[in-house]
């Protein structure tokens, strides 16, 4: 059974309050105080449809550093939608409250509208929120990635001045039910905030990778990489697309000796893998690209998520890369990247956002064997780059207009395609014999556009 999990903002004991950043008031909210943050107090918590009980959360009243109340309290607690309301209307970009909504009277209950706290506690007795787990599920906005909030304040203190920084919690409920692990077994959304679906692929048949969506790459191609791209590294089972990386030796038909190329003077490749694109078969001009994967992180691996224009030579054509994973200084990191051209042929202006593996996997320490949403936002002004809905990347249309070697063109306001490779060595690092065979899954592509 899938567990509630409740994650609270950056928090310590009320004793680690600094005193110019909090009223030293005596009477708070406990819960908002264990997770004031330095701006707001909120506890996410994700729910599960194989949770067997209702999600109940407990409120108290305490008092500031712990101490003992010398005297009776008695709060009111309200529903301050007016404080939510604000927050989800100045909600940046992949913050907690963007596309939030107050959670409906009916899906909730409370077992009390006051809290109180008598001489010689610590901490008042429980008022007690009980969420109605069925009613919440059953609601398309949670099921499809959307969040609830629940904004909760006590006001009309009785004797002890109320705190005004900790005084109030969001209580944030989000959709956990399938497991991350796997491929999502939901349909695509046919609509989805105010964009229509335009293109997909669920791989959902088992065998090749549909023909009528992908070509294929073949041999040596880019970066002086180890592998031999060949379309048999990639097969759709139970619903994912699995690009396999494999050291395995093929025999280079363009093999050259002597030459000067490295695509042509090695004999071998000793590694085969696979790069596929959606070139002639599906390009587009702005929207939204989504792709559920899970990728391979031992040494050697390079997956990759990108689009480029199909206009011009690189870089002038545009590059967008919603993934890179791969080395740099020895140290794996995760990549959002835009590039364009410049005054000179193949030497590109990059925009990238290069951020530690570590930071990943120091929240979860499993994160590399779970599914993640890498998201491309794409419209006349702006490129957002996301990972599970947490903005990365922002490039401004305005700084991408290419150099003179491509006429001072702008690469960003033409059709892209959609690469999905596996690269082998290179900027991945020597591959390590244990990391194969490597699996890059992907769970599906999606393709969304403003609704005419």
């Amino acid at each position: 059974m899938a567990a509630i999990i409740s994650t609270f903002s950056a928090c310590s004991d009320n004793d680690n309050l600094a005193t110019d950043n909090v009223d030293t008031s005596l009477l708070c909210l406990k819960q908002s105080a264990d997770c004031w943050n330095g701006s707001d107090a909120a506890i996410s918590m994700k729910i599960a449809s194989s949770q067997k009980k209702d999600t109940v959360v407990n409120l108290n009243l305490a008092l500031y550093q712990n101490r003992v109340a010398n005297k009776n309290v008695n709060v009111d607690l309200m529903i301050d939608k007016d404080s939510l309301a604000k927050l989800i209307s100045n909600a940046e970009k992949g913050s907690l409250y963007e596309k939030a909504q107050l959670l409906p009277d009916s899906y909730y209950e409370l077992s009390s509208n006051q809290l109180s706290m008598k001489t010689g506690e610590k901490e008042g007795s429980s008022l007690t929120v009980t969420i109605h787990k069925d009613k919440l599920l059953a609601d398309d906005i949670v099921r499809r990635n959307g969040k609830f909030v629940l904004p909760v304040k006590i006001k009309n203190s009785t004797s002890y001045t109320i705190n005004k920084k900790v005084n109030s919690l969001m209580l944030v409920f989000k959709f956990a039910d399938f497991d991350e692990t796997k491929p999502d077994p939901a349909i695509p959304e046919s609509e989805k905030d105010g964009m229509q679906l335009i293109w997909s692929d669920e791989f959902n048949s088992n065998g090749a990778p549909d023909s009528n969506n992908w070509t294929f790459e073949k041999g040596f191609v880019r970066n002086e990489e180890l592998q031999w791209y060949q379309s048999d590294n990639a097969q759709c089972k139970d619903g994912t697309l699995v690009i396999t990386g494999k050291k395995e030796r093929v025999q280079n038909p363009n093999y050259v000796a002597g030459s000067s190329s490295w695509k042509t003077n090695r004999q071998y490749a000793e590694y085969t893998s696979t790069s596929m694109t959606t070139h002639s078969k599906f390009d587009f001009q702005y929207g939204r690209l989504e792709v559920r994967a899970k990728i391979p992180t031992g040494k050697g691996a390079w997956p990759a998520i990108w689009t480029l224009g199909n206009w011009y030579d690189w870089p002038s054509c545009g590059e967008i890369d919603l993934l890179e994973y791969y080395l740099i200084g020895g140290e794996p990191y995760i990549l959002a990247n835009t590039a364009w051209g410049t005054d000179k042929a193949w030497t590109a202006q990059w925009n990238s956002v290069k951020t530690k593996f570590s930071s990943f996997t120091a929240k979860d320490a499993d994160w590399a064997k779970k599914y993640h949403v890498w998201r491309m936002d794409w419209n006349e002004d702006e490129i957002d780059l996301y990972v599970d809905d947490v903005l990365y990347n922002t490039t401004k249309q305005s700084q991408t207009q290419n150099g003179s070697a491509a006429n001072y063109t702008w690469p960003f306001k033409q059709k892209q395609y959609i690469l999905l490779n596996l690269a082998i060595g290179a900027n991945g690092g020597t591959p390590a014999d244990d990391a194969f065979p490597m699996q890059y899954m992907i769970d599906y592509v999606r393709v969304y556009q403003k609704k005419l």
